[in-house]
């Protein structure tokens, strides 16, 4: 299917939906004040992942310099630095 071009629709025929897999995830501790403050100064990016799993196609492409940009215009204005943990473990959550 054409990945380069968002303008080009994807036929059901050509290319019909598949499940691929099911996810089961167990019960989670909820949100609290800790976690908070371990991902505060945090970016978010699909960039920040596995190379196969990074996003396709040039519209993703152009949005990938806009992700720094848009943690740098927080964090100046949140008067927060991002610092990027290599580990979950440094994130002390």
């Amino acid at each position: 299917m054409p990945i380069e071009d968002a303008a080009m629709p994807w036929p059901e025929a050509e290319s019909p939906y598949r499940t691929v897999a099911r996810i089961a995830a167990p019960r989670q501790d909820a949100w609290n004040a800790a976690k908070e403050r371990a991902f505060d100064g945090l970016s978010s990016s699909p960039w920040h992942g596995l190379a196969a799993h990074q996003p396709l196609g040039s519209i993703m492409r152009a949005r990938r310099a806009v992700y720094p940009r848009s943690a740098g215009f927080r964090a100046e204005h949140n008067r927060c630095p991002i610092h990027e943990p290599a580990t979950l473990a440094e994130t002390g959550a």
